[in-house]
Order: C-alpha cells, then structure tokens, then sequence
C-alpha cells in the first residue's frame, strides 16, 4: 500500500513539473508591481535608508534653508545660512551622480567666500549607497510631483 501510494505521489509530481514547464512564446508579460514607480519614488525619497531626502530638501523637493550660524575666521564674523539646492528642478545626471558620491569634488573658493567653502567642504549630503533603478525611482518622482 505504502509502494502504491509513494508511486502515485511521484507521478502526480511528475505530472505537475511537465505541466508547469512554460513556453516563453506563450507567456503574456504583465506588470505584477503592486506600487507604482510614483509610490516607490515617494517611499525612497521619504525614507532611503535612513534620512529621508524630505528632511532637508522638503516635501517639494525644492530645497530650503536648513541652519543659519555665525563663523568666526581671522578675528571676522561671518553670519552662514546653510541652503540645500532645489533637486525638482536637476537634470538627471547632476542627480545621479550627487546621490551615491561620498564627497564633493575639489572646488577653488575666493578668500571672502568663507561660509560658502566651509559648507561645500563639510559635505552633508549622507550617501545612500542606492541601485539605478531606485535612483531612477526617485528621481521620477521628484519630477512628477505636483
């Protein structure tokens, strides 16, 4: 009886493995994603992984004035605002390229421009360590915001 049954079930699997084998031309390609690009943007750019981008660059992905300070350089006061730029309105490469660099590239500053070159060095944009397609995610959503 055991033989029997142990037969019968190897057949049945048997018969489910042949019958479960596709023909790739028979197949109908279907988008089974159960977020749209849009809504996986919003999730990425709301929380990427850690601090979301909406933190400082606003639900609007327009940027905003983070902190203001004073800096004290060579015995002179100089009153800093620290601004994050309008990401709505980048260009794709700009963005990509921004969102995994670990530092800013080496930029000449003139010596009055102390706030300037102490914010551009100090780097606060965290690095995210994103794939393509969620980069690509996100920076479809900050374009289709309205």
């Amino acid at each position: 009886m055991k033989i029997k049954s142990s037969l019968l079930f190897i057949s049945f699997l048997l018969f489910l493995s042949v019958n479960l084998i596709a023909d790739d031309k028979k197949l109908i390609k279907v988008n089974n994603s159960f977020i749209t690009k849009f809504e996986y943007g919003e999730m990425l750019y709301n929380n990427p992984r850690g601090i979301g981008c909406n933190t400082c660059h606003g639900s609007d992905a327009k940027g905003k004035d983070i902190v203001s300070f004073t800096h004290v350089y060579d015995k002179k006061k100089y009153n800093c605002v620290l601004s994050v730029p309008n990401i709505k309105s980048s260009s794709y490469d700009i963005f990509f390229n921004k969102v995994n660099s670990k530092k800013n590239p080496k930029k000449k500053f003139k010596k009055e421009q102390v706030c300037e070159k102490l914010i551009y060095k100090s780097n606060i944009m965290p690095t995210y360590f994103l794939v393509e397609e969620e980069i690509d995610a996100i920076y479809y959503y900050i374009k289709n915001l309205k």
